[in-house]
């Protein structure tokens, strides 16, 4: 049977990144033309990137077991690939980290399907997966906490042009 979003929209409540139309969304801020639990107030001229071509993996995979729906959950859970072409599944924190239980199902279907996995719990990231994901995750964690390091630096200092 075919899964719906029903009043889910966790995937534009800005819990992930986008540009909809010139209007960014990102961790903080939703979409412009979403109405929270009820949807998209301009569906039929949604575009193609990132919305039509955005893959929420509960509503995609039945694999995914129902109990995990980003609704009930707080998690949104999608499969990505890194700028260098390395695939992976990503938990994403849509207010929830993962409980528990979601984290144990993930890592049993990232080891039995030699998969790569990321998560946060709390403003930590955590992954798993073969050498060049590791590699990869931990250079993006690396330069994400420079980026910070600049950041509160130059809001101590009073350098509103980095801001």
């Amino acid at each position: 049977m075919a899964r719906s979003c029903g009043t889910c929209t966790k995937c534009c409540e800005g819990w992930l990144s986008g540009d909809i139309r010139g209007h960014k969304m990102y961790p903080g801020k939703p979409c412009f033309f979403v109405e929270i639990g009820k949807g998209c107030k301009d569906y039929e001229n949604r575009p193609k990137n990132p919305c039509r071509e955005f893959e929420c993996l509960w509503l995609k995979n039945l694999d995914v077991p129902e109990e995990f729906s980003p609704e009930k959950t707080g998690v949104i859970i999608t499969w990505q690939t890194t700028e260098e072409g390395i695939e992976y599944l990503l938990l994403t924190r849509a207010p929830s980290s993962p409980s528990a239980e979601m984290l144990s199902w993930a890592a049993v279907a990232a080891v039995v399907n030699r998969l790569n996995l990321s998560w946060q719990i709390g403003e930590k990231t955590y992954w798993f997966g073969n050498p060049e994901f590791s590699d990869y995750m931990q250079r993006k964690t690396e330069e994400e906490s420079k980026n910070q390091d600049l950041k509160k630096l130059s809001i101590l200092y009073g350098d509103k042009n980095e801001l």
